[in-house]
């Protein structure tokens, strides 16, 4: 990386990686956020899970908490791994930046801008170890605008070459969404190559990429095969097995053809969401075209707020498409092949799963955020930096970091204990819904049903079966003298993950509740560990004794 710390002093590159530590580590929160309570499990019980999704992710976080003696402990060495992930990405792209020609404050504001999005302080001050992607997702990006530069002056380019391809292997090992962008570079760079040298010429110089990005690949892939069977981690009997046995339980989650009239938007709303906190404008959005929202009166400012917000990032978004694909074509300078192939290998995968989960939108963020800068135009220079950063800054720490690092875990923990009662029963979900709630803690001896887990993995499209399962487990919370508490499911403002899922498998929240109500005498909304929740109590005639 001599050429890029010519012009990104070490001191700087280091700088900008200690900052960005320091500023994540300070905003790390006790909640359990989405997959965290897995990976909590897994390291805790010492053993390799693998999952082609993420093939290499836990067994490398294992093999670092190994090495470290454990002497973090299990969640801080988690955190650490993701927090140092985020810091090498961003340092690695302040020095992309510096080698493209851009000045020192500006790649510092722009590092801000990455460092700010929404979907990495989502993710990024958490145990969740998703982001260890992270470093080789930039350092991919940063090789591959070297090598662009390189073959526009003539040169072969083939260690940068050969380099992005390499650090493109390691990325889908770690995260498998990521290879399009991977392919979408060689298809691009193959079509530059073509139109200037003939096609033949083209294929036999991105022959190393290719062969590069394929080894190093199915090396990884070996390794990890050679070592679930040698620990015996691994239930499979070939490679085969191995490697299309991860792919089952995640393609289960990828929504494809919802509606036709819904992915263009949900595609748009996910993207503008990976930058800014927009905690109710997407699920309110979509209950109101499904028509399950007849009243916005009681949210309307709140909507507002957002709308306007989204809008701002909205129309950031759309001006850099727009310059960014009537530039394209016309400009000879190198810099804008590269940031393109990423943005829209990112964009071919999240269409296709389209599923609004932040480990599959980060991905956008360098290369989107580069692509403006590559524009090289002052106006969108001013909008993204002088005009959205700040704006993104205050919301997204204001409105969800700040508050999420605050979070009074273990006094809300306890209240949500005391409000149900060592014989109570949690009714709700399992799925976060993107800010903290009741469902990421830790109720020790409180049985809990959680409708969206019982629906997707036991009773499918069977409403009646997950009904009567309900009232069975209800029944037996009266009989035994317990508390039964309904969170979020009959709440008509909170539409966030999963009760849109959950509505459109054949359980919405008006059938619900009416089910409910005609069996139970139901109050509320209470307090309970500081969240609404419902309370269902029997009818006289059906009371029941604690034995």
């Amino acid at each position: 990386m001599r050429a890029v710390l010519d012009r990104a002093r070490p001191l700087h590159v280091a700088a900008v990686g200690i900052a960005v530590a320091i500023a994540y580590a300070l905003l790390c929160s006790a909640l359990k956020v989405d997959d965290v309570d897995r990976y909590w499990h897994e390291l805790g019980a010492n053993s390799f899970f693998w999952d082609l999704g993420h093939l290499w992710m836990q067994p490398l976080a294992m093999l670092l908490y190994r090495a470290s003696g454990g002497v973090l402990g299990v969640n801080h060495t988690l955190e650490a791994i993701n927090i140092i992930s985020v810091a090498i990405g961003c340092a690695v792209f302040f020095a992309t930046l510096r080698e493209a020609g851009h000045a020192v404050l500006k790649s510092v504001a722009a590092v801000a801008f990455v460092a700010v999005s929404f979907n990495l302080i989502t993710l990024g001050p958490t145990a969740h170890i998703k982001l260890m992607v992270f470093p080789a997702l930039a350092l991919a990006l940063h090789h591959a605008m070297r090598w662009e530069r390189a073959e526009a002056a003539g040169a072969s380019g083939l260690r940068d070459m050969v380099a992005s391809a390499a650090w493109s292997a390691v990325g889908v090992n770690l995260l498998v969404s990521v290879l399009p962008q991977a392919l979408l570079l060689a298809l691009f760079m193959l079509i530059r190559g073509a139109r200037r040298q003939g096609l033949i010429k083209a294929i036999r110089n991105l022959l190393p990429y290719a062969l590069t990005l394929a080894v190093v690949g199915f090396a990884l892939l070996l390794a990890a095969y050679g070592m679930a069977r040698q620990t015996g981690t691994t239930q499979a009997q070939d490679l085969l097995g191995f490697t299309l046995g991860g792919l089952k339980e995640k393609q289960a989650l990828q929504n494809w053809l919802v509606s036709w009239k819904e992915m263009p938007l949900r595609f748009a709303f996910s993207l503008i969401n990976n930058f800014a906190f927009l905690p109710s404008l997407g699920t309110l959005g979509r209950a109101w075209m499904w028509g399950w929202l007849p009243d916005v009166q009681a949210v309307l400012p709140s909507l507002l707020g957002q709308a306007l917000l989204a809008a701002l990032v909205g129309g950031l978004l759309l001006a850099i498409a727009v310059v960014g694909a009537r530039q394209a074509p016309r400009n000879r300078e190198p810099g804008l092949l590269s940031p393109w192939a990423f943005v829209l290998g990112a964009a071919a995968f999240s269409y296709y799963y389209n599923l609004n989960d932040p480990e599959h939108w980060f991905q956008f963020t360098l290369p989107v955020t580069l692509l403006a800068l590559q524009l090289r135009r002052r106006w969108l220079d001013v909008l993204l930096l002088g005009v959205a950063l700040p704006v993104l800054l205050v919301v997204n720490l204001a409105g969800y970091g700040i508050p999420k690092a605050r979070f009074a875990l273990a006094e809300r923990q306890q209240a949500l204990q005391a409000a149900l009662g060592p014989q109570g029963l949690y009714i709700g979900f399992a799925a976060y819904p993107g800010e903290p709630d009741s469902s990421l803690f830790d109720t020790p001896g409180v049985e809990r049903f959680n409708i969206d887990i019982v629906q997707m993995n036991e009773t499918k499209a069977d409403v009646g079966a997950l009904l009567a399962r309900l009232d069975e487990r209800v029944a037996a919370a009266f009989a035994r003298g317990g508390r039964v508490l309904v969170f979020r499911a009959l709440d008509d403002e909170d539409w966030r993950g999963p009760v849109m899922q959950v509505a459109l498998a054949g359980l919405p929240r008006a059938k619900l509740r009416e089910h409910l109500t005609a069996r139970y005498v139901m109050s509320g909304p209470v307090d309970a560990g500081g969240f609404p929740a419902y309370e269902l109590r029997p009818r006289a005639a059906d009371a029941y004794k604690a034995p």
